[in-house]
């Protein structure tokens, strides 16, 4: 056993003597080969501290000892380990007999440290439910959960205030967000414990969310367990399969962490630049967030930048597309940089677990709780029967040739066109190629780094009655809210991560007077995700409204 310092050397014998705070009595490891029955192993051993008395720096119970290897006061031999883990380096290479740390407040909450700093208690609304209202509730949300020491689920928002802190709940607010959705019920709850997640749940279930937000609580906790370094971290991974999804993350979890001290985003995924993304990773990133193979690439070309082994948590979102578009090999080898001996949290999101090839994944957990959440919740959204829908089947490399065939040909080039990318910085690039092949046309980028505005002059030059562009190319920022009644052709060059989101972005083209529209989207395997549900919102619509689908899509009619 470690050494541990009792803070006071007292004879038990002598019930006159006075403490003597100058003497602390020092246990060593050759002295008894058991922990003595006085020393408290757990935290949960502990009782809380009296006024003016020490406190843990753990945990804040009372602090009976002194952590020899930090001098700073500790409750029990567990957060002794803890404490000695956060100040240090590296571990120490002298092997230690291992104590398992077990035995925290609630039997509801992991071993890791990050759970241990955030230490989620249910609040009292949330603890007094009964056994049947929690049934209740899952039930009414179509959740099944299976697993051992399950914290219980939350309805609305407010009731983690006390976890959450004031920042982080105004920005759920500011979502809109207030009445948790069926997965994000039981999921924070658990995420907030530390557990390890294993979820199937349908797109746009609201899951970013669910390991977005206890996530973002860990990594407070551990920011000030660092004082606040910018270089401390990174504390979490975030991985999904495409670079739309990896965007859409980033936005969400950039709106979540707005106003909260030193926690900041780094995006790691193809078709943009690395250096930019490495020197972001160099002034210091707390949430990672990137596709399997740009990650790949820095984590194997520039570890010291990465910096895996700081990793506290590991989200893998939309599992099933990363194995079905072959994404699989490479996250096995980003997993085999991660080191054995670090305790982290695991989140595994996916429409289902079916393949074969993510057993070994599924081992990884440790006591995993297990959700999911039944696939009739996910109601297939309505398109407009105003718009005429054309669905192309176009490789990455092949869009800008096949875009430029469409604006040559006099039968769909009606300005003003909308054209939507996937990115600010991809809305710049393909601006620049229009412009360069086609002098001719008037072109122009729309996305948020834009001033209020420019925003403002491009929305007007669009509305004209002689429109003052010919192509605007744009990201989400008009996909919905703002009134574009002169567009009649919307080109999805890089298609959407969610079926709602395509909703709104075809509906730029209805036209006044009930006048019919055109949409033309780009698809490819990259969007294997949507074909089921996507193919299915479209079977509902007429000759007219729809045309012929791609071949590759026609297998799930």
């Amino acid at each position: 056993m470690t050494s541990i310092k009792r803070k006071y050397d007292v004879d038990p014998t002598d019930p006159i003597q006075e403490p003597n705070p100058k003497k602390p009595l020092v246990f060593h490891d050759n002295q008894a080969p058991e922990i003595e029955p006085d020393i408290k192993q757990f935290s949960s051993d502990q009782r809380l501290a009296l006024s003016e008395e020490p406190i843990c720096v753990v945990c804040g119970k009372y602090g009976e000892y002194i952590n020899d290897e930090t001098n700073q006061d500790v409750c029990s031999l567990q957060c002794k380990e803890i404490n000695t883990d956060l100040n240090s380096h590296r571990r120490l290479k002298k092997k230690k007999q291992p104590v398992e740390i077990i035995g925290h407040v609630q039997d509801y909450v992991a071993s890791n440290i990050h759970a241990k700093l955030t230490n989620y208690q249910e609040p009292l609304s949330i603890a007094t439910q009964s056994k049947q209202l929690v049934s209740q509730m899952l039930q009414a949300h179509e959740v099944e959960v299976k697993g051992s020491h399950v914290p219980k689920p939350f309805s609305t928002f407010d009731q983690l205030s006390s976890i959450l802190g004031d920042t982080l709940l105004k920005n759920i607010e500011s979502l809109g967000w207030s009445m948790a959705t069926g997965i994000q019920r039981q999921a924070v709850t658990v995420g907030l414990a530390g557990r390890d997640i294993m979820a199937i749940a349908p797109t746009h279930s609201g899951k970013t969310a669910a390991f977005l937000i206890p996530i973002l609580v860990h990594c407070m906790s551990l920011s000030t367990q660092d004082d606040y370094k910018r270089r401390s971290g990174p504390y979490a991974l975030i991985m999904a399969p495409t670079r739309e999804i990896c965007n859409q993350i980033e936005t969400v979890c950039k709106r979540l962490a707005s106003g909260l001290r030193n926690i900041r985003t780094c995006l790691l995924i193809g078709g943009e630049p690395l250096p930019n993304q490495l020197f972001r990773l160099k002034k210091g990133s707390q949430i990672i967030i990137g596709t399997p193979g740009r990650l790949l690439d820095v984590v194997t070309h520039h570890p010291k930048l990465l910096r895996v082994w700081n990793i506290r948590m590991l989200v893998l979102d939309e599992v099933d597309a990363m194995f079905s578009l072959g994404f699989g090999t490479q996250v096995k080898q980003i997993l085999g940089k991660f080191p054995e001996s670090t305790i982290r949290q695991t989140f595994y999101f996916s429409a289902t677990f079916q393949d074969k090839a993510m057993d070994g994944l599924v081992k990884r957990l440790k006591q995993p709780v297990e959700l999911k959440v039944s696939q009739q919740a996910d109601i297939l959204p309505e398109t407009t029967n105003l718009v005429r829908q054309t669905v192309l089947w176009v490789e990455n490399k092949s869009k800008a040739k096949k875009l430029f065939s469409i604006l040559d040909n006099p039968k769909y080039f009606v300005v003003p066109i909308l054209i939507f990318v996937g990115s600010r910085l991809g809305s710049e690039f393909l601006t620049r190629a229009i412009k360069k092949k086609r002098t001719n046309l008037r072109v122009v980028a729309m996305h948020g780094d834009k001033s209020q505005e420019e925003r403002s002059l491009i929305i007007k030059g669009i509305n004209q009655s002689e429109p003052a562009w010919d192509i605007i190319v744009s990201t989400d920022i008009l996909a919905r809210g703002i009134d574009l009644p002169t567009v009649k052709l919307v080109i999805n060059y890089d298609m959407t991560t969610t079926l709602d989101d395509y909703v709104h972005r075809i509906g730029r083209a209805v036209l006044k007077d009930n006048k019919m529209g055109w949409s033309i989207t780009f698809i490819n395997n990259e969007h294997q995700h949507l074909f089921e549900p996507f193919v299915k919102m479209l079977a509902t619509k007429s000759i007219a409204q729809v045309t012929p689908l791609p071949t590759q899509l026609k297998r799930y009619l």
